[in-house]
């Protein structure tokens, strides 16, 4: 039996093997997305002691700055860091970096350029499109495939050689050191590796999504929609002012928490309050939405809500985003899921060192 997985595990290693070491390689790097977007998007910003400015007011600024962008909305990450603007324009869209002190623009980015951006995509699909896309979704599942084979392979037949299996001897001549490290550290990599190849094929199959989703009897729900219901002609209606009052109401009790807060664009789009938890986690994220005529709350049962009240499937799948890049356990999670991903992509390296050896 284990020589047949030995096979599967060479063959189908070494034809990934290239793919596989640069969606793992590029995925550790993206881990620090948040911190490598703070410099060099210049999103630090000295606290002060005073009020943020009014979303209509950064808005007003924008204009002046970018007149041809389509301001949507604004994320607010604390007394320390900018103000995120997202701003629409045909074929792409930016953010502008502000300081939410003096609405002074710190940087304007077009988030479909940039290195960060690349990074992503090398990520996603190999900097290939839509067949990059698939290619990296049948890799990582092919490479769960190696992983399993590896880890029925790694288990010793004698119990009296399975301490050697968890402890590196870093001494030894380079090719037993090597195999080490294919082997041990493998095996450690491998039980958090799974959950983030998972998790990325949960996002890369629909049909993987559908069966989850059939499963867990999520199908038949129907969620209302959160309109605004403007009644007759409102002489005093200003949605900057029911926005901004709304912002205001939210930071000034909670200056240091993330909240990002939209614009309405049509005549019964609602005011959306986006408020993950802070940690930024996706399937702890809470949405509120607001009438944009009066700023009254709109009640109902929408698809995105508080999280405590959302279907088990809607919590696995923002909990799948939050493992794939180990937000679920912060920095420390994110630390955990760059050292898992740096291991895994040195496994094909490792591997066809092993290969070569033998075949030299």
């Amino acid at each position: 039996m284990k020589k047949i997985l030995h096979k599967i595990h060479l063959y189908l290693g070494l034809t990934i093997g290239i793919i596989f070491f640069i969606i793992a390689f590029s995925g550790a790097i993206y881990t620090w997305e948040p911190e490598i977007a703070t410099i060099i998007y210049k999103q630090k910003v000295s606290p002060e002691n005073k009020d943020f400015v009014k979303v209509s007011t950064l808005r007003d600024i924008l204009y002046k700055e970018f007149p041809e962008g389509d301001f949507r909305g604004v994320l607010f990450q604390g007394k320390s860091k900018t103000a995120n603007v997202l701003l629409y324009v045909p074929g792409t869209y930016y953010y502008a970096f502000m300081n939410p002190y003096s609405g002074k623009l710190m940087h304007l980015q077009d988030m479909k350029h940039g290195a960060l951006n690349k990074l992503k995509l090398l990520h996603r699909n190999l900097l290939l499109g839509e067949t990059g896309k698939q290619i990296v979704h049948w890799v990582s599942l092919v490479s769960l495939i190696v992983v399993f084979s590896g880890l029925v392979l790694w288990w010793p037949n004698k119990k009296t050689k399975r301490k050697n299996h968890f402890i590196i001897k870093w001494k030894s001549k380079p090719l037993k050191l090597n195999y080490d490290l294919h082997n041990i550290l493998g095996f450690y990599a491998s039980w958090v590796g799974i959950f983030v190849i998972l998790t990325g094929v949960f996002w890369g199959f629909e049909s993987f999504r559908n069966v989850i989703r059939n499963t867990l009897s999520a199908k038949e729900i129907t969620y209302d929609l959160p309109k605004s219901m403007k009644m007759g002609e409102l002489e005093s209606y200003n949605v900057d002012k029911v926005v901004d009052s709304l912002a205001n109401n939210f930071l000034n009790n909670n200056p240091d928490a993330l909240m990002r807060i939209s614009y309405p664009h049509k005549v019964t789009d609602p005011i959306v309050m986006t408020i993950p938890d802070a940690l930024n986690r996706v399937y702890r994220t809470n949405y509120y939405y607001f009438d944009q005529y009066t700023g009254r709350p709109i009640l109902g049962e929408f698809e995105n809500s508080l999280y405590q009240r959302a279907n088990t499937f809607k919590t696995i799948n923002g909990l799948s985003y939050d493992i794939h890049l180990g937000n679920l356990g912060g920095t420390l999670g994110r630390l955990l899921v760059c050292i898992t991903s740096l291991i895994m992509a040195s496994l094909p390296i490792t591997g066809f060192i092993i290969w070569y050896g033998k075949h030299k």
